[in-house]
């Protein structure tokens, strides 16, 4: 009898710790979950945070950035032209402001559309770049922000500085159409015999053609409200379609646009050695 009350004693012990076990198996499994789910929030809010931090620390080198290009090209702290400056140029990027100019297609994965203002200031400061490594160059843009300006404006500004050559640069797209492409410049129509637009454009275009692939559409003579009401050789570059996709696609490529942008600066440094004011 003793014996089977020590057995039953014995297997409700073995149950009991059966249970207990159970419990404490329970209870850590829920502790490591809890431990698991912690140290994932805790990841994804540093994650998150570090994130943050990285945006903001972009956002402020591209607003740096934006204000050094605004100063190194702006008009006012070019008021006092070193000595040894030979030949002014005024790179006037097409359009801005409300006025948007061409629109062309969206690019891929993009929710804007592709605007002509946009693409004229990117290449026309990259030109700038590049002339202003020249010591006896000084080189004024008509915008260096996305801002409104009038013709009048525009060659207001060039003919009081006095300058040896305005370029505006300006992005072309087909009515109607998406193949439409290549590179034309074009010149003021019924110029004075003296003056040498058309030897600039035919300078910059034959230029830009050593520089990138391009359809060459040539250099055509067109009256052009602010090629006219310049003093100075002037002309319009009309860098490409960005109504033909392929063509859009050249143009927002970084490699491409600083291509360009190098030669038409070489072009319009390469007039001024044989042309500008001595």
């Amino acid at each position: 009898m003793s014996k089977k009350r020590n057995i039953r004693k014995q297997s409700v012990r073995k149950t009991k710790t059966k249970r207990i076990n159970k419990k404490k198996l329970i209870f850590v499994i829920c502790i490591f979950i809890a431990l698991i789910f912690g140290i994932s929030k805790v990841a994804a809010s540093t994650s998150k945070l570090i994130g943050n931090i990285k945006e903001a620390k972009a956002q402020e080198i591209q607003k740096q950035k934006e204000i050094e290009d605004s100063k190194q090209f702006d008009l006012e702290s070019e008021s006092s032209t070193p000595l040894e400056v030979k030949h002014t140029v005024v790179i006037d990027p097409g359009h801005g402001g409300d006025d948007t100019g061409n629109v062309g297609i969206k690019a891929p994965g993009e929710n804007e559309a592709v605007y002509e203002k946009d693409l004229a200031l990117d290449i026309s400061k990259k030109i700038a770049a590049v002339l202003s490594n020249q010591n006896d160059i000084q080189v004024i843009l008509t915008r260096t922000d996305d801002k409104t300006l009038n013709t009048s404006d525009r060659a207001i500004l060039a003919n009081s500085q006095n300058a040896d050559a305005f370029i505006s640069i300006q992005m072309n797209a087909e009515t109607g159409g998406n193949t439409a492409n290549g590179v034309e410049t074009y010149y003021r129509q019924d110029a004075d015999p003296s003056d040498k637009s058309k030897l600039l454009a035919e300078t910059i275009q034959n230029t830009m053609k050593a520089y990138v692939t391009m359809k060459d559409r040539g250099v055509k003579q067109q009256h052009i409200q602010v090629l006219q009401q310049t003093y100075m050789p002037s002309v319009v570059v009309e860098c490409g379609f960005i109504s033909n996709k392929e063509e859009r696609d050249k143009l927002l490529d970084n490699t491409y646009q600083n291509r360009l942008s190098e030669g038409i600066a070489q072009g319009i440094l390469s007039f001024l050695d044989k042309n500008g004011k001595k």
